[in-house]
């Protein structure tokens, strides 16, 4: 089974192209819920952004070995990536309609993190144990604490945010399943080529015209959104995604801050509530990971104090979490 440790060169790369990627992504989110409140077509913004991102790398492709550099052995796998995740930004797009950007970001987040580590053990062979195992249910329960699915309050959006969540999962995994051969740019290209395409679709029947502010507008989404799929696509190609997906939760950090300053919102409690039990086990998975390094860490100090020609196996998998 694949075993990590905190302290490798590419892991920590992968945390901060992950650190990144979330800043520029709930920036991207805060501008997506103003145009959405502009009542402009949630289509309609994922296929002008979609194509002025492809107008940009297309500007750019000269000088990252042109259109050879987009030849790819693996087509089906992107067009399938592409497919599954059009859904993730589609619903969260959605979601904000009705729903403050924390509220959606914290039900958002809390899906899709609990059910990308849950699916990394029989899709990549990573290292579940019964304690991060725990953690996911105590999280994905704050998921639910935060929807409020059983309540009165309960709102189509909170449906659509867990949806989102979902997508995303698959999303990232797809990312792993296309592996680091592909490189960061044709994993980014086909997918925001697919979100203009499949939005483009849509274009007759809810198009609306753009002020000249707001085609701004939608070209600072469209930078944020590039910077943010090529540093999300590199991180999870660079270190394995069970490491990666509790330092997500910087997003929810993002978006209540951006949510508070822009449209004043405040969360309700049970949505802070909710929160607090995802962010804390996902810390807790953390910890986690940080005591089972340590403990191979030590083994291996330990073996090659008395014979340093011997290789050190990984922990057995029934070992540290």
């Amino acid at each position: 089974m694949a075993s990590y440790t905190l302290g490798d060169n590419r892991n920590l790369a992968g945390i901060g192209y992950i650190l990144m990627a979330m800043g520029f992504l709930a920036c991207m989110d805060s501008v997506a819920k103003a145009l959405v409140g502009a009542n402009y077509s949630v289509m309609q913004i994922l296929a002008v952004r979609g194509w002025i991102i492809i107008f940009a790398m297309a500007l750019m492709l000269p000088r990252m070995g042109g259109l050879s550099a987009l030849k790819t052995t693996q087509p089906f796998k992107h067009l399938i990536r592409v497919i599954i995740g059009f859904t993730a930004p589609y619903f969260f797009f959605s979601s904000l309609k009705g729903l403050g950007l924390a509220d959606a970001t914290v039900i958002f987040f809390g899906a899709g993190t609990f059910l990308m580590t849950a699916l990394s053990v029989p899709l990549f062979k990573e290292r579940v144990g019964p304690h991060r195992w725990g953690a996911i249910i105590v999280g994905f329960t704050g998921v639910l604490i935060a929807a409020q699915p059983g309540s009165g309050v309960f709102q189509i959006g909170a449906f659509y945010a867990i949806a989102s969540g979902v997508s995303y999962a698959i999303l990232i995994l797809m990312t792993r399943w296309l592996g680091p051969g592909e490189g960061t740019l044709k994993p980014v290209f086909y997918y925001n080529l697919g979100m203009a395409v499949i939005g483009s679709f849509a274009l007759p029947i809810v198009f609306k015209a753009m002020p000249g502010y707001d085609i701004a507008t939608i070209m600072v989404m469209a930078a944020l959104a590039l910077a943010g799929h090529f540093c999300f696509t590199r991180a999870f190609q660079t270190a394995p995604v069970g490491l990666l997906a509790p330092f997500e939760y910087t997003a929810l950090v993002w978006a209540t801050l951006l949510g508070y300053f822009i449209w004043s919102e405040v969360p309700a409690t049970h949505v802070l509530f909710g929160a607090g039990i995802i962010v804390s086990s996902g810390l807790y998975m953390i910890h986690r990971e940080t005591l089972r390094a340590k403990a191979e860490n030590k083994e291996k100090t330990a073996i090659l104090a008395t014979d340093p020609l011997v290789v050190v196996a990984p922990l057995n998998e029934e070992d540290g979490d």
